[in-house]
């Protein structure tokens, strides 16, 4: 982004991972290097902080860049793992790599997904499967953690996907118990990070700190966390609850945007507060996802603060 934008003065970097931070302040450095040698003017911090806390990081640097009209000219939030993350299994993410049952996006959070596994409620186990997982079959897994409570607990990653694998049945093959395996640990990494409600405090924090105009993008990776971000956005530019016809994309009539410069979206829709640029989310072109098979479930939305 600061590679397209030359005009840019002023560039803030967040996560929550201090790895995923050191990573991406090391290209960070770079361009500020090649940027400084051909005589550019570039401020550039980055913070270990979850989005929820940008008003505190934006005050830290400037009072003015945490309140209204004063705010900031965009904000982009990528949620979800990272490739690097995936592949680390140290972290507990991958149902292909055995690992501990950890999952913390922070790792200097306390709760772990083995701490959910072998300690919370039964019913609340099988609540986060339904609720963040949407897995038809979470009654069963429920009863199945339990009972592998009684034989000492699950204590890895492998651990975990065994006791899926058992419940899948041959004619589903492996990809049967791999995607009811990824729908678990969805779930499990939801709750260890309480994302959810994380996210909606985010997207309401990060509006606020927009300048008149400016614009907060959103990269949503799974359908509970597109459904908030569509929801809170029209709720934000409307100034209280979403209209029912409103939040349903196919009931929205909305007038139609012709604009060469930004052919990116169609349709918006318009509050008092602002305007939701995508009536529907972007999602990957074939072309983007050749280069990355994982952006194939990626949606972009975008609202823009009046």
């Amino acid at each position: 982004m600061v590679e397209a934008h030359p005009e840019m003065e002023l560039y803030v970097g967040m996560d929550v991972d201090p790895t995923a931070l050191e990573i991406g302040r090391g290209h960070i450095e770079a361009f500020l290097a090649g940027r400084e040698a051909n005589g550019g003017e570039l401020r550039a911090y980055t913070h270990v902080k979850n989005f929820k806390y940008i008003k505190q990081v934006l005050g830290s640097l400037d009072e003015s860049l945490a309140v209204g009209s004063s705010g900031v000219d965009g904000i982009l939030i990528d949620l979800g793992m990272s490739s690097m993350q995936v592949n680390r299994s140290n972290r507990g993410f991958s149902v292909l790599q055995d690992g501990p049952l950890d999952m913390r996006m922070d790792p200097k959070a306390t709760l772990r997904a083995e701490d959910i596994l072998n300690s919370w409620p039964e019913l609340e186990v099988g609540r986060i499967l339904r609720d963040y997982g949407e897995e038809s079959n979470w009654q069963f897994l429920q009863k199945q953690i339990a009972k592998a409570r009684e034989m000492g607990g699950l204590h890895s990653t492998g651990d975990l996907v065994k006791l899926i694998q058992r419940k899948c049945t041959i004619s589903k093959g492996r990809q049967g118990w791999i995607k009811t395996a990824t729908r678990v640990f969805q779930a499990l990494r939801i709750a260890v990070n309480d994302e959810l409600r994380v996210l909606e405090d985010s997207l309401h924090s990060s509006f606020d700190c927009l300048a008149t105009g400016g614009r907060l993008a959103v990269v949503s990776f799974h359908s509970l966390e597109d459904r908030i971000v569509k929801k809170t956005f029209l709720e934000l530019i409307h100034g209280g609850e979403a209209d029912d016809e409103e939040d349903d994309d196919d009931n929205l009539t909305l007038p139609d945007i012709d604009d060469e410069d930004e052919p990116w979206f169609n349709q918006r829709v318009q509050g008092r507060n602002g305007i939701v640029l995508t009536k529907r989310p972007i999602t990957p072109s074939q072309e983007e996802e050749k280069l990355n098979q994982r952006c194939r479930s990626a949606k972009l939305r975008v609202i823009q603060k009046a």
